[in-house]
């Protein structure tokens, strides 16, 4: 049975995941103004439910985050708490999003990727538009620039209108939507330090991976970051700004292959387009 504790717990370990407010699992409903603490409960288990169903982006990326080891935290225990509803459906499997080619792929990086991959870049992007696949990208230098020069189809996401002086085109996306800036500040480990801009840029990021509706994930991501980063518990300070995507397709099931690994990574993305 997953453990819910209370927040002021002075004996809690590394593995908890914190469900209160403001959280995206945070109950919208309040004791007193939306009823008792029971109704509140099952008011919230609608609300879940739904929000499941509609493949909230938000709720779910926070979802995917709690690992099976992970103790539920808000500030009811040991009193009833809507803790226990999402206890309840992640024992379930059916609230996880499944899986569904696109013949998607996120094509990114750093801006300081290595002239020789960037090379590489432009060529895995080539072989891959010859398998029918559509590039999805963030039209910065470096990498994102590298993976367009080869791809025939593309989505681009751009975080403004006028990004690096570009020029429009009928391919791009040029603002983030508002539920794409409430899933990158909710993954981001420090979004009020961030600038206007840099917050635009990670919002932008969101749209890489998980498409323009934010409910159709890419296939893989294809990137390039300094210390080689695939997961989000391997995401560290070199990792920049890709971390943000690599750590929500980690969320999302979506497979990461970075290039920084060589010729080790090419086999394993030429293993996973042969599956």
């Amino acid at each position: 049975m997953r453990a819910i504790l209370n927040l002021r717990d002075t004996s809690l370990g590394p593995d908890h995941v914190y469900v209160g407010r403001p959280s995206p699992l945070g109950n919208p409903y309040e004791i007193g103004r939306d009823g008792d603490r029971a109704s509140c409960i099952q008011q919230y288990a609608i609300w879940l439910e739904a929000r499941v169903r509609e493949r909230d982006p938000v709720v779910l990326t926070a979802l995917l985050g709690i690992s099976a080891t992970d103790a539920l935290i808000c500030h009811c225990a040991p009193r009833r708490c809507h803790a226990e509803v999402i206890a309840q459906v992640l024992t379930r499997t059916d609230w996880r999003p499944r899986p569904e080619s696109t013949r998607r792929y996120a094509g990114i990086g750093s801006r300081a990727t290595p002239p020789a991959v960037l090379t590489l870049m432009t060529g895995v992007a080539r072989r891959l538009a010859e398998r029918g696949y559509t590039l999805v990208s963030g039209g910065a230098p470096g990498a994102d620039v590298a993976f367009e020069r080869g791809a025939d189809h593309k989505h681009i996401f751009l975080p403004w209108h006028g990004f690096q002086s570009r020029p429009p085109a009928a391919f791009d996306h040029d603002q983030p939507s508002a539920e794409a800036f409430r899933v990158a500040a909710y993954l981001h480990p420090a979004w009020e330090r961030l600038s206007s801009a840099a917050q635009k840029l990670m919002a932008r990021n969101t749209h890489q991976v998980l498409g323009a509706d934010l409910r159709s994930p890419v296939d893989f991501v294809v990137c390039w970051t300094p210390d080689g980063c695939e997961k989000e518990e391997d995401r560290s300070r070199k990792t920049g700004g890709t971390g943000q995507a690599v750590a929500l397709a980690s969320r999302w099931g979506v497979p990461v292959f970075n290039l920084q690994h060589g010729r080790a990574t090419l086999d394993r993305l030429a293993t996973h387009l042969a599956e």
